[in-house]
């Protein structure tokens, strides 16, 4: 097999080989359907990783808003906000020198309180140590007006020409002082401009609502399950954002003629239905910018789908080419575009094969709708239902190898045998022990299984269309650019690529 079709079938070589930065992309699938099955769906799951950005990250100009819920309810118990206090110094000092960066004090307004003049200040030893000492005087005297305060965040991120934007947010209630609908404004105007991650801190926070904020802006959303642990999330998540390199990552599928794109679901390291949130500039082509990347890996759930007239049995046949391309001002090339491959089979057990990537996220999946319908029907006062999903979930959890989300489910059940879902329901349930499973529901437990070998291949040069020079895998049926017929007549002279 030569280097361009194995490099499109099966990946590059070994991730980080070499040690620079790099961006890999693979394609895990079982290329066969059924060939009597008619118009069908072929799935696979992309996965693409990024790594060796620490140098880079390093010289990228970055914004960090720290936005604190500084309502009165922030007072009590006092720990609340004397955490807030001691995790906002901790979120600033290890802000990279010359990050551009603000403290919000958010109550029914939202205001800047360092820099003093407003704006944003640049990050070194002298401003970063005013910043704390801001920080341990944040009071606890206000509403809660999490639209106004995002919408300042927008406005002092848009002022920079940062490359990378983020914003941290942590509030202990509800958004009840922003007019009906403000909200969902703000973060439609914000989504353009920066990335969030959340965090709701005692008991009186909306988990429905920081997830659609976390999913709207890009970010993830959490419950401090102790105030004294609120330091070390800030920690994470400012680390998180001084790590970033590239301000995000364009996905381009295009299909054959006469395919489609069905979905593409973001399935790690949360579940995101991405279908509706491409574009399409043409009936075959789907694409969508991602956030901003670190050393990180991202799987998406992708379907195209197939018709098997017209293409031979037996033959791999190209259903899409899933390629990258890299935003901003960045010298990191894409990797080699990578092949979705269907080959039409009425050997039902060729067929009926299941990638182990898409049996893990199929599962995955299922255990967020459990814990979903379990908290639906809790609330409902149905508590036998409730039990029957929460066992459910914690089986799948025990399964998948999801120790957060069995830890969280701890909170609301007693296990008895997590691999068989053996649970008793706590009685009574902390409302923050609640919200901590709402919030994380679409967090995906990442895959650690063995990838199947596929079966190998000879040796083969690939073909080029007679009609239009597109160069296709040597078993392919037809081109993917014109579908016009292929042969092995049509490959390059001697192999070349």
């Amino acid at each position: 097999m030569n280097e361009d079709r194995r490099k499109r079938q099966h990946g590059p070589g070994p991730e980080g080989a070499g040690g620079g930065p790099a961006l890999t992309l693979r394609v895990h699938q079982n290329k066969y359907l059924p060939a009597s099955a008619g118009r069908t769906e072929m799935h696979a799951i992309v996965s693409v990783r990024a790594h060796g950005l620490g140098p880079a990250a390093a010289r990228t100009a970055t914004s960090e808003v720290i936005v604190i819920d500084c309502s009165m309810s922030m007072s009590w118990p006092p720990t609340k906000i004397a955490a807030a206090r001691r995790a906002t110094a901790t979120a600033v000092g290890i802000l990279r020198d010359g990050t551009r960066f603000a403290i919000v004090e958010g109550t029914e307004q939202a205001q800047v309180v360092y820099p003093f003049t407003g704006g944003m200040a640049v990050a070194g030893p002298d401003t970063k140590a005013a910043a704390a000492r801001v920080a341990a005087r944040l009071p606890a005297i206000g509403g809660t007006a999490i639209g106004s305060w995002l919408d300042l965040a927008r406005r002092l991120h848009q002022r920079q020409p940062a490359a990378i934007r983020h914003t941290l947010l942590l509030t202990d209630g509800r958004n009840e002082h922003d007019p009906p609908g403000y909200l969902d404004r703000v973060l439609d105007a914000c989504a353009p401009h920066f990335t969030c991650d959340a965090r709701g801190i005692g008991d009186g926070w909306d988990a429905a609502e920081l997830k659609r904020i976390a999913h709207r802006l890009r970010g993830r959303a959490d419950a401090v399950l102790e105030d004294s642990a609120l330091a070390a999330e800030f920690e994470e998540m400012v680390s998180a954002s001084m790590a970033k390199a590239l301000a995000g990552v364009r996905i381009r599928i295009r299909t054959r003629a006469g395919s489609r794109v069905g979905l593409v679901k973001q399935v790690h390291p949360t579940r995101l239905d991405l279908t509706d949130e491409g574009i399409r500039p043409d009936e075959r082509t789907w694409e969508w910018t991602s956030s901003a990347w670190g050393d990180e890996t991202r799987e998406y759930q992708v379907s195209v789908l197939a018709d098997p007239r017209r293409d031979p049995m037996g033959e791999d046949v190209e259903l899409a080419a899933v390629e990258l391309a890299v935003e901003g001002d960045t010298a990191l090339p894409p990797p080699e575009p990578q092949s979705m491959l269907v080959q039409w089979t009425d050997d039902v057990l060729l067929s009926s094969r299941i990638d182990p990537r898409l049996a893990h996220y199929d599962a995955d999946s299922e255990l967020g709708h459990a814990i979903t319908a379990g908290c639906d029907a809790y609330e409902a006062g149905d508590r036998e239902r409730a039990r029957r999903q929460w066992g459910r979930a914690v089986q799948l959890a025990h399964q998948l190898g999801s120790e957060k989300m069995l830890a969280r489910l701890s909170g609301l059940v007693h296990i008895v045998d997590a691999a068989t879902g053996q649970v008793r329901i706590r009685e009574p349930i902390r409302p923050l022990d609640l919200n901590s499973v709402i919030v994380v529901s679409e967090e995906s437990a990442p895959f650690r299984g063995r990838e199947r070998p596929e079966p190998a291949a000879p040796p083969a040069a690939d073909v080029l269309c007679p009609a239009c020079g597109r160069r296709s895998p040597a078993t392919a049926g037809f081109c993917q650019q014109c579908n016009a017929p292929l042969s092995a007549e049509s490959g390059a002279p001697g192999g070349a690529v």
